[in-house]
């Protein structure tokens, strides 16, 4: 098979490696269509350590797969069967779930558990949008940890896709949602997704947001009339503004992965019942969640992906997927 090997800064091979075999416990499956994550494009650019993408490995782990091969002990899982495996468990080591082969052509899964390792993916959702469920599991969990409540009012910062995908659900769990960025061309398909936005290059963030979401008075002056905040974009402006013009009760979810240490204010935490969370990583029941939205239609996710390439010029969609300005959600399509 054709395997994709990471072997340091903007040096991707392809090498002829055996196909994969399992035991009685695993599965072998072929992959049928990857996105290139935020962290392969770190490793990608500037080494892939912080990231746990090392030289010498496969790497890729957000796609769609089908079955090709079963252990006789794994329960609830067949040939053809079209799956999502989860790369934390993909690999039965956590530290290899960004190196479990979504760039390869085909991936064992051993010690394989139905609803743990993998997933089976409803025909409803197609290929191109089942490569997603991975991110769209990041941006969903943190909208799910923050408990919200329809009707409620909500900004999301970072129009990428885990910003995106955050905000698509807490518009299907009833929220109003603002999405905040600096790129346009994001924020016209946050637009599409049926989000309102705030375009920090040319509006005032403050004043942009009241006028959406209105505001009130707190304690250190005017507050937005919002009840959550997710941080996709790793920003220490976005803690400052949290704690600057959240209101009583409000709650902020982190997410994006910081270049340098926070420092924040504690103070409004202490008098006004504030809440900053960390959402972590996905687990069953986000990742139904995610399979029912996208299953629903009812919002046009297809929008995000922005790029399609074939697996032999994976180099070509890593330099795509590095260009913000215009990509959003790059992919790898396989033939089957």
């Amino acid at each position: 098979m054709k395997a994709a090997i990471y072997n340091g800064v903007k040096k991707v091979d392809f090498e002829e490696r055996p196909m994969p075999t399992c035991d009685d416990d695993g599965i072998v499956v072929k992959n049928i269509c990857a996105s290139i994550c935020g962290s392969d494009v770190t490793a990608y650019n500037y080494g892939g350590d912080s990231v746990l993408i090392w030289p010498g490995f496969e790497f890729g782990h957000e796609m769609v797969s089908r079955v090709v091969k079963v252990g006789k002990n794994v329960q609830g899982i067949k040939e053809g069967d079209r799956v999502f495996p989860l790369p934390q468990f993909a690999k039965n080591d956590y530290t290899r779930a960004s190196t479990v082969g979504g760039f390869s052509e085909f991936i064992e899964i051993p010690k394989c558990v139905l609803n743990q390792s993998v997933y089976l993916v409803p025909d409803e959702i197609e290929d191109e949008l089942a490569s997603i469920i991975e991110p769209f599991g990041v941006g969903a969990n943190a909208a799910i940890r923050l408990n919200t409540e329809p009707g409620k009012k909500a900004i999301v910062f970072g129009a990428g896709a885990i910003g995106l995908t955050a905000a698509i659900t807490l518009k299907y769990k009833g929220c109003d949602v603002v999405v905040v960025d600096m790129l346009e061309n994001r924020l016209k398909v946050a637009e599409s997704l049926g989000m309102m936005t705030c375009n920090l290059a040319t509006e005032d963030y403050f004043e942009k947001c009241s006028s959406l979401l209105g505001s009130g008075y707190g304690l250190y002056g005017p507050t937005l009339n919002c009840d959550y905040y997710i941080d996709c974009a790793g920003k220490q402006s976005v803690l400052d503004s949290f704690t600057k013009y959240g209101q009583m009760y409000s709650k902020l979810a982190l997410v994006g992965i910081p270049r340098e240490v926070y420092q924040f204010n504690a103070i409004p935490l202490i008098y006004t019942g504030m809440e900053i969370i960390g959402p972590a990583g996905a687990d069953g029941e986000v990742i139904r969640t995610v399979m029912e939205i996208l299953a629903s239609h009812k919002y046009p996710v297809q929008n995000m992906i922005t790029h399609t390439f074939k697996q032999e010029q994976l180099i070509e969609a890593l330099e795509q997927a590095s260009i913000p300005t215009e990509a959003i959600k790059v992919e790898i399509k396989y033939e089957e």
